[in-house]
């Protein structure tokens, strides 16, 4: 249970300032949206979760960080075997429309790390792709 409940800005430094005066055992770092992941994440890589023995209780980092990468995530379900749709990571305009043909269309755009899927949707031709992906790549 806890003591005292916190109402602060999720940044780095903050949750760095209240694990130092509070000395938890464990934080769950899966709860408060992207920015609590990320803050978490960042924590981990700096190794100050390990320096203080502070527990990641509930998801660990590491499965936070395989489903975050598409990548990642694809070989993770690979080496269960499980099937997953034909998928291309593209990083401009033009790697998306080689992707889109490779895949067939219609495609479902996902742009990374945009607020309220900001060029995310189904693409149904090269003119609907072109537009998403501009929207997805200024994001």
């Amino acid at each position: 249970a806890a003591d005292r409940v916190y109402f602060m800005p999720i940044k780095a430094d903050v949750v760095k300032d209240i694990i130092l005066r509070e000395n938890p055992d464990g934080v769950i770092v899966s709860m408060g949206g992207q920015t609590a992941l990320n803050v978490g994440i960042e924590l981990y890589k700096e190794q100050f979760f390990q320096q203080h023995n502070v527990t990641i209780l509930g998801t660990q980092i590491p499965v936070i960080e395989a489903t975050e990468d598409r990548e990642i995530f694809s070989q993770k379900l690979k080496e269960i075997d499980e099937t997953i749709a034909l998928s291309y990571s593209a990083n401009s305009v033009e790697e998306a429309k080689e992707a889109a043909l490779k895949i067939g269309y219609p495609v479902l755009i996902r742009a990374a790390f945009a607020l309220g899927g900001l060029g995310s949707g189904f693409a149904h031709d090269e003119t609907e792709l072109v537009e998403m992906a501009k929207k997805a790549f200024c994001s």
